[in-house]
């Protein structure tokens, strides 16, 4: 039985983690969706930047170095940047400042904020993660060992719908012509199709049940997904990475590139797979 709630150690950057989202909330909700999308030159990940992801990366960094701990900070913008002095065996804080830009540029109320503990350079590594959608407020954690949690509230693990059919299926990198080909090997195994336009929080959703699984089209990276796949892990979901066994290995940096899946069971992550097939 796993312990209860998030372990002591965790709460100092818990509560760094909600203050950036908090403060990122209400810049977010002082600006204009023209303002949101003012373009900041190209960030380290290689995406244009615009204010919004900008303003907050700012944010976390200013929290994150208020600690006074010594770290490494992987950001989607800035690259890696070492607070605190830096020196040997220092944890690194993975960040998406805002999972979901596009729709946060454009208005849409589905974009979050994703921060993730680790005590070493690859996914597996990751301790502790936390994930603030934007539009509801809702808060999604994780402590390895210990649990997920929305709001608080621990999230238990949902039973398994049919494998034969999955009555909704989210989906990510949501291009036309990758929704057409994976409609057409889906054979009849998904009821009702879902495009957030965010992978740190199609994650999220199926880990609290409302959806039946996630399947990435599209290439995803180490910050888009570094705390929801704790999240999704923790409620006992399979998150492949393209696959289960590669997860634990893929490296916490900006440069690799992967397709995401998460399902109740395995012959259903083989499936999500596929979908993402040339």
């Amino acid at each position: 039985m796993p312990e209860e709630g998030p372990g002591a150690d965790h709460e100092e950057w818990l509560a760094a983690f909600r203050r950036a989202c908090d403060r990122i909330a209400d810049a977010a909700a002082a600006m204009t969706p023209d303002r949101r999308r003012e373009p900041q030159g190209r960030g380290a990940g290689g995406d244009v930047t615009v204010l919004i992801d900008r303003v907050a990366e700012d944010v976390v960094l200013e929290e994150l170095e208020a600690l006074g701990r010594p770290m490494r900070v992987l950001s989607e913008e800035a690259g890696e940047v070492v607070l605190g002095g830096g020196g040997a065996d220092i944890p690194l804080v993975v960040v998406d400042p805002i999972d979901g830009s596009l729709n946060a540029k454009r208005g849409m109320p589905l974009f979050a904020t994703s921060i993730a503990l680790s005590g070493g350079p690859a996914m597996g590594d990751v301790t502790l993660g936390l994930v603030r959608d934007h539009g509801t407020g809702e808060e999604w954690t994780a402590a390895r060992g210990r649990g997920a949690w929305r709001d608080g509230e621990r999230l238990a693990a949902q039973p398994p719908p049919d494998p034969r059919r999955l009555p909704v299926l989210l989906l990510e990198g949501a291009t036309p012509a990758r929704v057409a080909r994976a409609a057409g090997r889906l054979d009849g195994r998904a009821g009702r199709l879902r495009a957030l336009g965010s992978l740190a929080l199609s994650l999220c959703h199926v880990a609290g049940g409302r959806g039946d699984a996630m399947a990435g089209l599209g290439p995803g990276r180490a910050v888009d997904v570094a705390a929801a796949q704790l999240v999704a892990r923790e409620t006992g979901l399979l998150v492949g990475m393209p696959r289960v066994e590669d997860l634990p290995g893929v490296p916490l940096d900006l440069e690799s590139r992967f397709r995401v899946s998460a399902a109740h069971d395995g012959d259903t992550i083989d499936l999500l797979r596929s979908l993402s097939r040339r």
